[in-house]
């Protein structure tokens, strides 16, 4: 006969410990890889974490490169080793790798920001503090954005042309080191002096026209350079690219201008087209310098086409939203 009533505590002796199964306990450990960019393997905190990440019981795989094309390479291997979360210990160049690494896996990606300008994790809320960046990869669940490509090339954040790409190119690595995003405006300062426009037909959907202009930018994001909102609209989640294109115009007038595309107030300026499209082209005679998240190369055409809903990336906002997106992920979004 049962003598326990409801609300009474069974004897001490027949208290039961609860039951944990190894298979619960195993779906909470990851297998995290650690892409770490050659210039920031001594970067403050970052050996700490991996230490205490591998302490936690989760599998543990660091790298690091040496050599531009590292990144993806190493992504792709820490993929084909079963992890599920690879890791951008960088700037906005290991993260590019990376991401290039990641396509066409739902292996999700982690940036701890170890760079320059680090624009893109500036904009979703990843600070710079390694322990910080670790807990969002840790504590919450991945979000599903869109990419963007270039000739073929994903990348995350924005891809730009003209004088702020020849200034990103032309800025000294030490003074990238000592001056951070500074640099950047520097070396803009100085390359606005002998700059020249350039001609080039930009086509796109319902879009096309052939003309002079100091720069233009694609993005899938917003910020570029250290955090100017040269594409203030764009969203990582519209199925769509963001395209501002600044037409010749007096270095004055281009001064002035610049300093409203700093806060992203360019907009209804003179001289300034934008776009929201699905691809993007430019075609020019003469060789014109491209960056692509903080690389560039010299390219005569450069197609820009976005990718929706292409990446599964660890963050705590979305570009351009104060409100944490962790219940939209957890949600399902």
């Amino acid at each position: 006969m049962n003598d326990r009533r409801r609300g009474q505590r069974a004897p001490t002796g027949e208290r039961r410990s609860p039951v944990v199964r190894a298979g619960a306990q195993a779906r909470n450990k990851r297998h995290v890889a650690f892409i770490v960019h050659g210039a920031r393997a001594e970067f403050p905190g970052l050996r700490h974490v991996v230490e205490w990440v591998r302490a936690k019981g989760h599998t543990v795989r660091a790298r690091v490169t040496w050599e531009p094309g590292d990144g993806a390479v190493l992504a792709r291997e820490a993929i084909e080793a079963g992890a599920d979360t690879v890791i951008a210990c960088g700037g906005d160049g290991t993260v590019n790798e990376v991401v290039n690494g990641l396509q066409g896996t739902r292996v999700a990606l982690g940036i701890i920001p170890a760079g320059t300008a680090n624009d893109f994790a500036r904009q979703v809320g990843i600070t710079d503090d390694p322990n910080a960046a670790m807990d969002i990869i840790l504590r919450r669940k991945p979000v599903v954005i869109d990419t963007a490509a270039m000739n073929g090339r994903r990348f995350l954040n924005v891809s730009s042309g003209g004088i702020g790409a020849e200034a990103t190119a032309e800025t000294p690595p030490d003074a990238k080191a000592s001056l951070g995003p500074v640099a950047y405006f520097i070396s803009g300062l100085r390359k606005l002096a002998g700059f020249e426009p350039r001609r080039a037909l930009f086509e796109a959907p319902g879009f096309r026209v052939e003309d002079e202009f100091l720069l233009f930018a694609v993005g899938n994001a917003r910020a570029t350079g250290g955090g100017t909102l040269v594409t203030p609209r764009a969203s990582v989640r519209d199925g769509l690219l963001d395209v501002c294109i600044v037409g010749g115009m007096p270095r004055k007038e281009f001064a002035k201008l610049i300093l409203r595309v700093k806060q992203g107030d360019h907009l209804e300026s003179e001289g300034v087209r934008y776009l929201q499209v699905p691809w993007f082209r430019i075609t020019s005679a003469e060789p014109t310098t491209v960056n692509l998240d903080g690389e560039t190369a010299e390219l005569r055409q450069a197609f820009y086409e976005v990718r929706p809903r292409d990446l599964l990336v660890h963050l705590p906002r979305l570009p351009g939203h104060r409100r944490s997106v962790e219940r939209e992920v957890l949600g399902g979004g």
